[in-house]
């Protein structure tokens, strides 16, 4: 099948706006929480209230880590542009794309003959006993050189995302090439999935059938939690470990 020979008229990708409200609203409400445990600790430590002020100013610090998330991830959700044309694909790709792979920003013009095929694989992640799992999306240029395009999120639960997996299919169809399942891999969840996050190489042989029922199974039962109990527990977790 010749690359172009699907293409179609130009169409342009971006996130809905509700999710970068969303993700702007989440940066405000962390950076006024983390401002005023600073204030708070300050205040506490300045009247000699040592344990106490040395608490809060470890929880402003928490805080203050999942300001820089949420504000990475926002960067991610307002910066991304894809724009498919007659005979090329344009990529505005921020550095907050991924929170995990943590790919640099990506601003390229690359005619579909370039392509040779766009790949996908499940990507598992545990942390504290829980897991969550995501999609991640890859464009294989002729070269072999690879751009980590984008990733859809908490896959098996409630808050699935599958905002990308349309994207990755029409360029696939307009470069005339396939969209290639690598499975399902295992990588490092860290601390609550925010720090110390590790992926597999891309490269990386995926899991057994029995790894993965045992993946998928810790995803459902993480998934089936309400959120603020999955967050009580990852912070008992650390408190206790």
């Amino acid at each position: 099948m010749d690359a172009g020979s699907h293409a179609g008229p130009r169409t342009v990708f971006r996130l809905p706006v509700g999710p970068r409200l969303f993700g702007a609203f989440a940066v405000l409400v962390c950076g006024v929480v983390a401002a005023f445990l600073t204030a708070a600790a300050i205040l506490v430590i300045w009247q000699r209230a040592w344990a106490a002020g040395l608490a809060l100013a470890a929880t402003a610090c928490f805080v203050a880590g999942l300001t820089g998330y949420a504000a990475r991830d926002l960067r991610g959700k307002w910066g991304l542009r894809v724009v498919l044309g007659m005979r090329a694909l344009t990529l505005d790709l921020p550095a907050g794309r991924s929170l995990i792979h943590r790919p640099a920003a990506e601003h390229a013009e690359i005619a579909y003959s370039d392509i040779a095929a766009l790949e996908t694989r499940l990507e598992g992640y545990r942390t504290g006993g829980m897991a969550m799992m995501q999609r991640a999306y890859v464009l294989r240029h002729r070269n072999g050189a690879l751009i980590f395009l984008f990733e859809d999120r908490a896959i098996g639960t409630p808050f699935e995302t599958r905002l990308f997996a349309r994207i990755a299919g029409e360029i696939a169809a307009r470069a005339g090439t396939t969209l290639r399942d690598l499975g399902t891999v295992a990588g490092d969840g860290g601390v609550l999935g925010v720090w110390g996050t590790h992926a597999p190489a891309w490269g990386a042989p995926s899991l057994s059938a029995a790894q993965q029922a045992r993946l998928w199974r810790a995803v459902a039962i993480t998934g089936a939690l309400p959120l603020p109990i999955i967050l009580i527990a990852l912070l008992l977790r650390l408190w206790t470990a």
